[in-house]
């Protein structure tokens, strides 16, 4: 596009550039680009970091975020943009850099029992390894040290017994930056109980809303949009799907691995629900050793 600015008459100089214009053609055609890219899967996020370094000035990125969510100020923030955390290292999580993504803005406002305020999901571009006493083959984790995917009788959600989960709250929250830790909503969602004294279950027959924490692992409904191998209602209920999973892609993009997922499966009382490397739904032993963590959180 030409640069002409000003042109004169009989010397004097009359304005001929409309910068305003030029400006709104600019973001017209910047937003008609990533429309593009979305409609083809092909758009790898930006460095939030990198993309609002003026904005963000001398804060740190994690209370910037926080300070627009709380605003409910999302201008300019797209599904798939990241922050690169640093996590420290743990007795159970060797340090490692994070690709954090923005999985969904707002998914659950004003939703509830008690009415959720603005946040945004961020989702590990990929699955995360961990180490230690609570790894196996010094990757991945058991969902459960049992073949067992019902409650107990002073817990009756099957994932807030998990291993997965304690590791998650333990381990891996403590190793985020003490910044990020500061921003973090806890998660609260209408979660599946399943246990009877006298027999294990192999369907969940009820739900209670209860806080998941800090850090958690998405629902198979989160992921796929419906229920595929979990218990039809009771398993879905609250949940929706995130639209950073709205493709098939973005399930294994980056590192075609396996990982868990908080849902236990239906007609099993013993299978828990994963992501396969294929970027299929399945299930498995919570023993099993070849599937890695993906653990969530909020920030708002």
């Amino acid at each position: 596009m030409s640069d002409l600015s000003k042109f004169s008459i009989n010397g004097t100089a009359y304005d001929l550039k409309d910068t305003a214009a030029r400006a709104t053609a600019a973001a017209v055609t910047t937003a008609e680009e990533y429309d593009r890219q979305v409609a083809t899967f092909t758009y790898g996020g930006r460095s939030l970091a990198d993309a609002f370094a003026s904005e963000i000035g001398s804060s740190n990125v994690y209370a910037w975020l926080q300070s627009r969510v709380k605003a409910a100020d999302f201008y300019g923030l797209r599904i798939g943009d990241y922050i690169d955390v640093p996590v420290a290292a743990g007795s159970n999580v060797p340090a490692q850099t994070v690709c954090y993504q923005i999985g969904a803005i707002n998914q659950y406002f004003d939703c509830g029992d008690i009415a959720k305020g603005h946040h945004i999901v961020m989702v590990p571009s990929t699955p995360v390894t961990i180490t230690g006493s609570k790894a196996v083959n010094n990757m991945n984790i058991y969902w459960r040290d049992t073949n067992d995917n019902n409650g107990t009788s002073s817990e009756q959600h099957p994932y807030l017994v998990s291993k997965l989960h304690d590791w998650e709250i333990n381990d891996w929250l403590p190793a985020l930056p003490a910044a990020l830790r500061n921003v973090l909503m806890t998660q609260r969602v209408l979660l599946e109980e399943r246990y009877s004294s006298s027999t294990k279950l192999t369907e969940s027959g009820s739900w209670s809303w209860v806080d998941l924490g800090k850090v958690w692992s998405p629902s198979e409904t989160e992921v796929y949009g419906q229920c595929v191998w979990g218990t039809k209602g009771y398993s879905v209920g609250f949940d929706s799907q995130f639209p950073i999973f709205n493709n098939t892609s973005n399930r294994v993009r980056g590192l075609r691995c396996a990982w868990w997922l908080r849902s236990v499966v239906g007609g099993s009382s013993s299978l828990a629900c994963y992501v396969t490397h294929y970027g299929t739904a399945d299930h498995s032993a919570p023993t099993s050793g070849w599937i890695r963590p993906r653990p969530c959180f909020l920030i708002g």
